[in-house]
């Protein structure tokens, strides 16, 4: 009897470790693009999470008022800023009251609130339907933001507009609310009342 030889040749090595190099290399590629995806969909539910809280202030409040905004605004603040704040009824103290605490980004960074009225960019009324000024000033507002993706952990809150795609734009109704947050990936999300 002939004795066999036992092993694999070059070429079957070679194929080998260049299929397994393949895969890892489509893994490398593909999951920093799932966990941009992931930190997007947590960014959207905090956005709803926000407008569902906004909805219960209003059912806990007579006729579905919205916190006082002094002036047209824009209130600036974060999280801490609202959670040490001492006024009532205000949009700071609706944060503080209704927001939970663990609020934030999922980077872990705290969220800037963004809360104005819907104006136009010289501080005039609009006509209904149209774009919320600062909907769309995303980067001038907080420079806090992810390098090269225009994250900024700011919520954008438009008092007196709803969304339309991914802007707020101007509502016929004062005590609609519309919230804008930047994505890693796919530009903004617009969630409102």
């Amino acid at each position: 009897m002939k004795s066999q030889k036992h092993g694999f040749t070059i070429i079957e090595v070679v194929l080998v470790l260049g299929i397994a190099g393949l895969i890892f290399m489509m893994a490398f590629i593909a999951l920093p693009s799932l966990w941009a995806s992931e930190r997007d969909a947590d960014r959207k539910a905090t956005v709803m999470e926000f407008i569902s809280s906004l909805k219960t202030y209003q059912t806990n409040n007579s006729r579905g008022a919205l916190p006082v905004l002094n002036g047209n605004g824009p209130d600036v603040f974060t999280l801490s800023d609202a959670r040490s704040s001492s006024t009532s009824s205000d949009w700071r103290d609706f944060i503080k009251n209704y927001v939970s605490a663990d609020f934030s980004e999922p980077s872990g960074k705290d969220i800037t609130f963004y809360v104005a009225n819907c104006l136009g960019p010289s501080g005039g009324n609009l006509n209904v339907t149209a774009p919320c000024a600062y909907s769309t000033d995303f980067a001038s507002v907080n420079a806090n933001s992810f390098p090269g993706t225009g994250i900024n952990y700011t919520l954008y809150v438009a008092i007196g507009a709803v969304c339309d795609g991914d802007q707020a734009v101007k509502s016929s109704s004062s005590r609609d609310v519309a919230a804008v947050y930047v994505l890693e990936r796919s530009g903004r999300y617009c969630y409102g009342t």
